[in-house]
């Protein structure tokens, strides 16, 4: 996903247009859209990747998501403090090489959040109030973000091109199906509360319909036909209150629900609704430079529980890893990223895919899936990001009948 976003506070200088958009501040009119209270945001993320060997098959795709924001500051245009109206749209083009190829869940490419074709995402509005204290949105959202961050994120997922890391944990998707993550978005509230700079609780509530989000429907299905879906958190940020200078981290400890009736793994049963809980925390570790710089060395981590595994397919989910911003004093805006994702399936799943395949069904009981990532981000152009990388997918599909792969390619990305 996107990794360049401008500071709104400081978007309207000519100097950080130049240094964060390929295209600068389009001779001036960019400076003078923003002075008015409006944002216009444009980001193309391409991956052209391939799997030389493992996998169900071998092959090259290209995939990509090009997204046009726009954010109307209702401070500047009618002088009403702290609101902030977005719309916004995404299409998604090309070959998935996760489900076309490899057949991996972990998806390989950063583009590959939804499927081929053109959507709807953002509708919304989000107030400001006590001094930015407290925020409230409402409106077509989804629980992460394109820019900034929502539930469950930290800075460093944005370093990789895998899915299994980028935006935000991936098995809160996967165990919640109606959990709508960008570019899918649907019917929403959320509330945040930040009373001191170092804590903050926020909670939100969505139409959990997992049809909303259908490719076929654009994001034009305005229906609320529910079950309703719900998520929750609170963080702790450290050592990044102003004045504060030492290496900052986060704490974020979160809970999500989905509600209605679900058929239970290997049962004639049901349960009422799927839930699970969630922890990520980031650490910087050392400072190769000024604090203002953000050159650093970060160490991540995040877990996913999902306890009832008669209905959640992925219980039990990990993530850790190494990021460095600016490792060369020559290239200060590079980075390097090093992360390892694994999900565990569940263990009545695989009952029941084995009861299957005894009947004769093509069906192997799904075991675990695990991906290690490494790339290198390089700034080649302000707004113009080429990031070359390989994964290793050990388990694709948690299938251990499928040859565990070898992902090559580039990710780019794109800010005019």
């Amino acid at each position: 996903m996107a990794r360049a976003a401008v500071p709104d506070s400081a978007a309207v200088e000519d100097d950080n247009f130049r240094e964060n958009y390929l295209f600068g501040d389009w001779m001036g009119a960019r400076a003078s859209l923003w002075e008015h209270g409006v944002k216009p945001k444009f980001l193309l993320i391409s991956d052209a990747y391939g799997n030389p060997y493992g996998g169900q098959e071998q092959g090259f795709t290209s995939y990509s998501m090009f997204c046009a924001d726009l954010k109307l500051d209702t401070e500047t245009l009618v002088n009403f403090p702290g609101g902030e109206f977005h719309i916004g749209f995404a299409v998604n083009f090309g070959t998935q090489l996760s489900q076309d190829v490899v057949g991996n869940v972990f998806p390989i490419q950063s583009s590959d959040v939804a499927p081929p074709g053109p959507r709807l995402t953002d509708l919304s509005y989000t107030q400001s109030l006590l001094d930015n204290k407290v925020s409230l949105r409402a409106g077509r959202v989804s629980i992460d973000s394109l820019y900034g961050e929502e539930f469950a994120a930290s800075a460093y997922f944005r370093s990789f091109t895998s899915v299994a890391f980028n935006a935000i944990p991936f098995a809160i998707f996967y165990n919640s199906p109606g959990a709508f993550g960008y570019p899918a978005t649907t019917w929403g509230a959320r509330a945040k509360v930040a009373p001191v700079e170092q804590f903050y609780a926020m909670a939100g509530i969505y139409n959990g319909d997992p049809e909303v989000g259908l490719a076929n429907r654009y994001g034009l299905d305005f229906t609320f036909n529910g079950p309703p879906f719900g998520i929750s958190e609170i963080g702790w940020r450290r050592n990044q209150a102003a004045g504060d200078t030492g290496l900052p981290g986060n704490l974020k400890l979160g809970g999500f629900v989905l509600g209605g009736s679900v058929p239970e793994y290997d049962s004639n049963d049901s349960s009422d609704g799927r839930f699970g809980v969630y922890a990520v925390a980031d650490q910087a570790l050392v400072r190769f430079a000024e604090p203002s710089s953000n050159r650093h060395l970060g160490v991540f981590g995040s877990l996913v529980v999902a306890p009832n595994e008669a209905v959640s397919p992925m219980p039990y989910y990990f993530s850790s890893g190494l990021v460095a911003y600016g490792p060369m004093e020559c290239r200060p805006k590079d980075f390097v990223a090093f992360g390892l994702a694994y999900g565990a399936y569940s263990s009545q799943l695989r009952s029941e895919q084995s009861a299957q395949q005894s009947a004769g069904a093509p069906v192997l009981p799904q075991l675990y899936e695990l991906t290690v990532e490494l790339s290198y981000g390089i700034q080649v152009l302000p707004g113009l990001i080429i990031q070359p990388g390989a994964q290793m997918l050990v388990n694709p599909g948690g299938n251990p009948g499928t040859p565990s792969a070898l992902a090559l390619g580039v990710n780019a990305v794109v800010s005019f």
